[in-house]
């Protein structure tokens, strides 16, 4: 009697072991691999005896004979899961790439206003515009003369701004540049062509660091036609990467003798060929119990540049 029950409990057991394998097997998703090397991937919906008919997780019904049949093994396990694991992860870090690509600012040879030592390279050049009304264009001339210029086009000024900006960068090394330049500007009327005596500016300029982050430090000394100013003005400035394509800047004129300062920071979004600066300026001064602050906002196209990361 003993004997019956273990026999009967041994078949039960496999009995049960058999059911719960086929039943785990045709809730597993599958791989079929054929003798003509095709592929199916799907669950077993049932068997015959020279048959397997299966639906894909494409939801179509497919049926197979056995004996084309090379082998069957889980997806989890199979080379196909593997490959379609590293396609999925090629196309995700293809997207990344793409979609959060880091780009080298090619804004190097200026600061929020004022140009840094830094020359561009032959051809190279960009078209801004600030505050809507006041467009200024530059280009790389040789290895190192930058020419830049504009012209106001405020629509109620009957005579407008123009200004022209040439420099020479001398020295140019990985991380250390020294220029020399002139910003110079005049009014000039339309209805009776010709310029005025101007106003400008002649400075000297050193950059020190990477385009990640630099100083710029220089003096400049004003003039009115042909006098000069007898003090200069202290300009700093320079800008650190914050973000993927986003940078921290500040730039500040103080003319040296005086109690006066003006300070500018803000942010610059930085694009292959666009680049945006968002700033605020503030004159400070003993004098002044409280001072306004002007928003400054300038667009730039930029040409001639492809270097990125």
């Amino acid at each position: 009697m003993k004997l019956y029950l273990t026999f009967i409990i041994c078949l039960i057991t496999i009995f049960s072991t058999v059911i719960a394998q086929e039943d785990t097997l045709k809730a597993s998703l599958l791989v079929f691999s054929l003798i003509d090397q095709t592929e199916y991937v799907g669950k077993i919906e049932s068997s015959e005896s020279n048959f397997l008919n299966i639906i894909t997780r494409e939801n179509q019904k497919v049926r197979i004979a056995k004996e084309k049949i090379k082998e069957v093994v889980k997806y989890e396990d199979s080379d196909l899961s593997r490959r379609e694991k590293e396609a999925i992860e090629m196309k995700g870090a293809v997207k990344d790439s793409i979609t959060h690509k880091e780009y080298t600012d090619a804004n190097l040879n200026r600061m929020i206003i004022f140009p840094t030592a830094r020359p561009m390279k032959p051809g190279q050049g960009y078209i801004q515009l600030n505050e809507l009304f006041f467009p200024y264009a530059a280009i790389g001339i040789g290895k190192f003369l930058t020419l830049g210029g504009g012209i106001s086009i405020v629509p109620t000024f009957q005579k407008q701004v123009i200004y022209f900006s040439p420099k020479v960068t001398p020295l140019h090394s990985e991380n250390l540049d020294l220029a020399a330049g002139v910003f110079y500007m005049t009014m000039t009327d339309f209805s009776n062509i010709g310029f005025k005596d101007g106003v400008g500016i002649a400075y000297s300029m050193t950059t020190l660091g990477d385009p990640n982050k630099n100083i710029s430090i220089g003096f400049g000394w004003g003039f009115s036609g042909d006098n000069f100013s007898k003090k200069p003005v202290l300009i700093l400035g320079g800008d650190i990467k914050i973000g993927r394509n986003l940078k921290l800047l500040a730039e500040t004129w103080t003319p040296l003798g005086t109690n006066f300062m003006l300070g500018m920071v803000g942010f610059r979004v930085i694009g292959k060929y666009v680049s945006g600066d968002a700033v605020i300026i503030r004159p400070f001064s003993s004098h002044s119990g409280g001072s306004s602050i002007v928003p400054w906002f300038s667009l730039t196209y930029n040409f001639g540049y492809d270097d990125e990361f």
